[in-house]
């Protein structure tokens, strides 16, 4: 019997077979909790193994794997940076009176910047996944960027020194003995050669008809083996090389392995690499299409350009947060990456160059090429002395290299070096004597991006900046998420309150359910009249049983409170 308006089922005695206690256990409110339990158990375990694996590793792993066709493939395929080659000429401007004998020191002006844009592709990338290294051909070619040069290299008239003809005369004087090079100071003589030249921009950096140049040439193909000779044109010439990189080891990742089937340099002395020094030893160096992932600090960044014949050290600067919103490192070219006393510097037995010089003449064809600082910052004060015009800013001149360090992504960088060529004189030929023992400046070039392509900045931006609190967020959501769906199923399971719908509403609703589900075994049952009940109560309980879920959530029999 039904006292008041509200009933605890739980309160209902069962008779005979039918027992009110096994409907309200069958009912759906209690088939959720347990769903309910199991989706917050498999929400919290979610969220730990997103903790413990750390998907981003993960996610980025998978971006960073090297496959044709994949992000860091085409990275190294085509090179998204935009690179340029700034070249600042030095123009000298008291030749005649230097000459004459009337002025001590030469006197320089820079002309420029005249600037190039590197085309740089790597051609045939072949992935060899039992050693884990890439092998591929580097191709570099410059365009001339007019809007970014301060004018038409064709148009701009120079006085500069005859690089040929203080070449060949140097490379002479190191190599024969007084007869030969009386020979050719006889020749040059009737050559007409001049120690100094007018030329155009263009000329001078990407090559002219020389008549010595001709005649070594066809004297001396093996040695000579241009028409022409242009001071960037050699630097910058195609040549068929093979690099070998890591992609394995995660500790020197992305480095050089080998260049042309060797760990080191052979035009630096390289012979094998027990007996190798960091002058000449390209292993575990870079290019800086990428470095090291998670780079240590102290770690010497070593950076090898083919251009600049051989390994020049950055060190570690400083941490930045400016201009991307994430961490970076700064690395600078090392103070004494120039000098002598650098772990970098190259042996020298013979014809050694004063401080602050560094010889790449076996790069060459052996003509006396040498690199410094900008301006001839710390060399030797003798060779500062001799010319007047330039004047080093540590600041502005510095070379550096910024670093994002968990993906090991260059963001910027702007490497300064200035070439020069070192005079030295025979006895047999004295053409270069004004100059010699003198290391001429001939131009300074700043190879610089400032900013790393579009996609690399979405791809950094996502990875550091936009992914990483997100994460966290998504774990803290389903964590708790997980704790209370679990709490909530539990107490719903052990802490039921039902109340009953009143009668009438429950008849109508009945009536619906039970002409779409009239063919129910159990339906009969509670119409077979074998079976007695003792209150209309009960008979409309045990027709319950035969309610689908949906059918439950219309009558809203059983409402938790």
């Amino acid at each position: 019997m039904v006292v008041g308006p509200k009933l605890s089922i739980t309160n209902v005695e069962g008779k005979g077979r039918i027992s009110i206690r096994r409907l309200q256990h069958l009912t759906i409110q209690k088939k959720r909790s347990v769903i309910g339990i199991s989706y917050g158990i498999l929400l919290v375990i979610i969220s730990i193994i997103m903790a413990a694996i750390n998907p981003l590793e993960l996610v980025t792993n998978w971006i960073l794997n090297m496959k044709e066709g994949s992000f860091l493939y085409k990275i190294f395929e085509s090179p998204p940076y935009d690179i340029y080659s700034e070249i600042w000429v030095y123009n000298f401007t008291n030749v005649p009176e230097f000459l004459s004998g009337n002025e001590k020191a030469l006197k320089v002006q820079e002309v420029g910047p005249f600037t190039y844009r590197e085309d740089r592709t790597n051609e045939n990338i072949t992935t060899d996944d039992d050693k884990g290294t890439m092998t591929m051909r580097p191709k570099l070619k410059l365009r001339f960027v007019r809007d970014l040069s301060i004018s038409d290299p064709n148009e701009t008239m120079l006085t500069i020194p005859n690089v040929p003809l203080i070449a060949l005369s140097t490379a002479g004087a190191d190599k024969f003995g007084y007869h030969i090079n009386t020979a050719a100071y006889y020749s040059l003589k009737f050559l007409g050669s001049k120690i100094f030249k007018n030329l155009t921009v263009e000329e001078y950096l990407w090559g002219y008809k020389d008549s010595l140049v001709t005649v070594a040439n066809k004297l001396l193909p093996g040695w000579i083996d241009f028409g022409t000779l242009g001071l960037i044109d050699r630097m910058y010439a195609q040549k068929d090389d093979v690099i070998e990189v890591e992609l394995k080891n995660s500790s020197n990742k992305y480095s050089i392995q080998t260049w042309n089937g060797l760990p080191g340099l052979r035009e630096q002395g390289y012979t094998d690499f027990n007996s190798s020094i960091p002058c000449n030893r390209l292993q575990n160096t870079y290019e800086g299409l990428m470095v090291t992932p998670n780079l240590p600090k102290e770690k010497i960044l070593p950076i090898f350009r083919r251009q600049a014949c051989r390994v020049y050290p950055f060190v570690y600067k400083e941490e930045l947060t400016e201009n991307y919103g994430y961490k970076y490192y700064r690395y600078e070219l090392a103070d004494t990456a120039f000098s002598k006393s650098s772990e970098y510097a190259c042996k020298c037995t013979y014809n050694c160059l004063p401080e602050g010089f560094v010889d790449i003449s076996k790069c060459y064809y052996g003509f006396p090429i040498a690199l410094s600082k900008l301006h001839y910052a710390d060399v030797d004060p003798v060779q500062q002395s001799y010319f007047e015009g330039m004047v080093p800013n540590p600041k502005a001149d510095r070379s550096y290299m910024d670093v994002e360090p968990t993906i090991g992504a260059p963001l910027s960088f702007a490497i300064k070096i200035q070439a020069n060529i070192a005079v030295r004189m025979s006895p047999g030929n004295t053409l270069t004597k004004p100059l010699k023992d003198k290391v001429i400046p001939l131009f300074w070039l700043n190879i610089y991006s400032k900013q790393p392509p579009s996609d690399v900045r979405t791809l950094l931006k996502l990875r550091l900046t936009v992914a990483p609190p997100a994460i966290i967020v998504i774990e803290i959501l389903l964590f708790i998420g997980g704790i209370l769906l679990t709490i909530q199923a539990i107490y719903r399971i052990y802490r039921p309150r039902y109340k009953v719908v009143q009668p009438k509403e429950i008849e109508m609703k009945r009536r619906k359910s039970t002409e779409r589900r009239r063919s129910s075994i159990l339906l009969n049952v509670v119409e077979n009249a074998g079976f007695k009940f003792d209150t209309d109560f009960e008979k409309e309980a045990v027709s319950l049983l035969d309610t689908c879920d949906d059918d439950l959530e219309e009558l809203d029999l059983i409402v938790s409170d």
